[in-house]
């Protein structure tokens, strides 16, 4: 499941949308790394150890993390944003890019 920042997409009276933008961050928490992107999505990535029978390779299936992490990141993800206003045709031209 993807995290979408598209929080209230209302416009205010300048014809503007209000969209949340976040200072990239990256924090260690007992070993798991952590990374906000700008646009508010987050990457936790651990490092699961060497495959036994491929060596030289990472194995990777699931990551457990504790509920003080996610806690940690809700807090972040509030402190680290602010508000900026954008005009409809940036955000469909955006959207073209991608």
């Amino acid at each position: 499941m993807t995290f979408h920042n598209r929080p209230n997409m209302t416009q205010n009276g300048e014809g503007k949308i209000k969209r949340y933008v976040h200072s990239p961050l990256t924090i260690d928490h007992y070993g798991i790394n952590a990374s906000i992107l700008n646009n508010g999505q987050v990457v936790i990535s651990k490092v699961a150890g060497p495959d036994k029978e491929h060596p030289g390779e990472v194995l990777v299936d699931e990551v457990q993390i504790p509920a003080s992490l996610i806690f940690k990141l809700a807090s972040l993800l509030k402190a680290t944003r602010r508000i900026e206003y954008v005009s409809i045709s940036e955000i469909k031209a955006g959207q073209d890019r991608e």
